[in-house]
Parts: C-alpha cells; sequence; structure tokens
C-alpha cells in the first residue's frame, strides 16, 4: 500500500450539508481506489447541521471546524496549508462526480510533467455544457457583461475553441481546479482579499509566472452552480462588482482601474433605477434595490474580504 498521498482534495462548506455529502459519496464511489486520496472539508460555521453530519458519515476524512466563516479562500488556505498530496484537487462542496475524473486529471499532469494545472468540463445539473473557462478581465469584456452584450464576448468566453477538446486557456471556475501542490510556493496562496474572483486571481498569477493551465474535457464534474449561494443580495451583488475593481487595482494600471470604477458606478446606479421601479411587485426587487445602495457606498474604495 502507497504511504505518500497523491492527491489532497479541498473542499470548503458553508451550510450545504447534503450537498457535501452527496459530493464526498461520488468521490469514494467513482475514485480509483489505487489513488491515494486525502479529503479535507473546511467548514465555516455551519448552522445546518453539517458539523455532525459529515464526520460522523465519513469519519476518515479531516473535518476543519472554523468557529466564524472565515471565507472561501481563507478556508481553503487553511487545507492547503495542512495538504500533504503531490496534488491539489480544490472542489466546489456543490460538485458531483460520475466517473473516475479524478483519476483523469491525475494522470494527465503524470503524462505531462512540464505543466502545473489543469481543470475539467463541467456540467449543469441536467448535464448540459456549463461555461467554466475564460480569458483574463479587460475593460471592453467587463463593458459588455454589464450590458448584457453576452454575443460580442465570445472571444473572452473561448467560443472560438470547441469544448470538447483540450486547450491552453487563461483562468478557469474555482468549482474545479486541479494542480500541483508546489505551484503554492511559486505563485502564492488564495488572494483572502479577494471573494467570487479569487480562482482568476489565482489563474492569473499562475499563468502570468509562466505556468500553463489545461482545460480537459475528457474530465468531467457536474457542478449544481447556484445551489450553495445564499440568497443576500449585499453580498451577491456588492462583492461581483467590488472584486472586478479590485482585481484591476491589483493587476492593471490606475487609469484601467478607474476606468473599471467608472462605468462599475453607471452600472450600480442603472440597476438601481430599474429594481427600484419594479419593486412594487416583488420584495425581491425591493432587496436587490437596497443591495446596488450599499453596493455604490464602496464602488470608488472596495473594502478588502467579504462585507
Amino acid at each position: 500500500m502507497k504511504e505518500s498521498i497523491d492527491i489532497s482534495i479541498v473542499i470548503v462548506n458553508y451550510n450545504v450539508k447534503d450537498l457535501v455529502l452527496a459530493c464526498l459519496r461520488s468521490i469514494y464511489a467513482f475514485t480509483n481506489p489505487a489513488l491515494q486520496l486525502e479529503i479535507f472539508v473546511v467548514d465555516n460555521d455551519s448552522k445546518d447541521g453539517s458539523k455532525t453530519a459529515i464526520p460522523e458519515a465519513f469519519p476518515h476524512i479531516h473535518f476543519i471546524d472554523n468557529n466564524f466563516n472565515a471565507g472561501f479562500p481563507a478556508a481553503n488556505n487553511q487545507a492547503f496549508k495542512l495538504a500533504q498530496g503531490r496534488y491539489i484537487f480544490m472542489l466546489n462542496p456543490d460538485t458531483e462526480l460520475k466517473d473516475d475524473s479524478i483519476g483523469k486529471l491525475y494522470q494527465y499532469l503524470e503524462d505531462h510533467t512540464d505543466l502545473a494545472m489543469c481543470a475539467p468540463k463541467l456540467l449543469n445539473s441536467d448535464l448540459s455544457f456549463q461555461q467554466s473557462v475564460w480569458r483574463f478581465p479587460t475593460l471592453t469584456s467587463i463593458f459588455l457583461e454589464m450590458h448584457y452584450l453576452h454575443i460580442l464576448n465570445g472571444k473572452k468566453d473561448y467560443r472560438d475553441k470547441s469544448f470538447n477538446e483540450s486547450f491552453s486557456a487563461e483562468s478557469v471556475s474555482g468549482a474545479a481546479i486541479f494542480f500541483r501542490k508546489e505551484l503554492l510556493e511559486s505563485v502564492g496562496y488564495l488572494d483572502e482579499k479577494m471573494f467570487w474572483i479569487e480562482d482568476i486571481d489565482f489563474c492569473y498569477r499562475a499563468v502570468k509566472a509562466g505556468n500553463t493551465l489545461i482545460y480537459l474535457p475528457d474530465a468531467t464534474v457536474i457542478h449544481h452552480i447556484g445551489q450553495s449561494a445564499k440568497k443576500n443580495y449585499n453580498i451577491s451583488i456588492s462583492n461581483q462588482i467590488w472584486n472586478k475593481i479590485k482585481f484591476f487595482r491589483k493587476h492593471y494600471t490606475p487609469a484601467a482601474t478607474f476606468l473599471v470604477k467608472c462605468m462599475s458606478a453607471y452600472h450600480v446606479i442603472i440597476k438601481f433605477v430599474m429594481f427600484s421601479l419594479m419593486s412594487p411587485f416583488s420584495v425581491i426587487y425591493q432587496r436587490k434595490a437596497s443591495a446596488y445602495v450599499y453596493t455604490f457606498k464602496r464602488v470608488f474604495n472596495p473594502p478588502d474580504g467579504i462585507q
């Protein structure tokens, strides 16, 4: 029996007990038993019974019980620092395997020793294709996204590629990223000041350091997208906007960052007006309008971390 760990799987949980249990069951059901795994579940102070249900169902995993919500990047970093595997698989709690995709990702990097990271194709719950690979954000792509002009944003979404063939990508969804542990030593851990863009930031640093990221469609993972998100519009709306600004502030020029701030402020105002007009018809629209007010207050000076 192998003594060394091949793969450290890291899952961060926050009040999605049933999804995590399904994810863990699928890992054990489909992953090649010849691979030596260690699994970390980092719990961000869940209140849904996760703290007892998960370690009881899977007593051999490493269950890290936080007494506060550390956030996704910090919780992953906790496990990354403890991981003993030669490879790390960062995996969302709302994912599920249907075959030995972990084995496929592992074997691909074993066969391509010059590569540091790869990522599977993601599928929706109904097994339809889920967009999970992008080129890095630009001023043009952010403008098009804000105006729902996705049809003109094909280059950013890699619509010039076939998603049934592997290719070198700039960034992928943090729902499932497989990489050599030594990558952390060269490019650092997840940026704990980021939220909802920490995966793009990690890929950016890795690629800019000369590493190649491969999108590998032979490996597939079901991602029940949105199932682990809570209906806290202050958090969801503000962080989607603030963190694009923080990404530009970190990696681009002050002039580009200022333009993103201006575009974001304009976007927030338009959204506030729209949802305010719709608010008499639904409490959801009222909450979204309020969230855009909350977001606007810090558009020109986004806070670090989750607010």
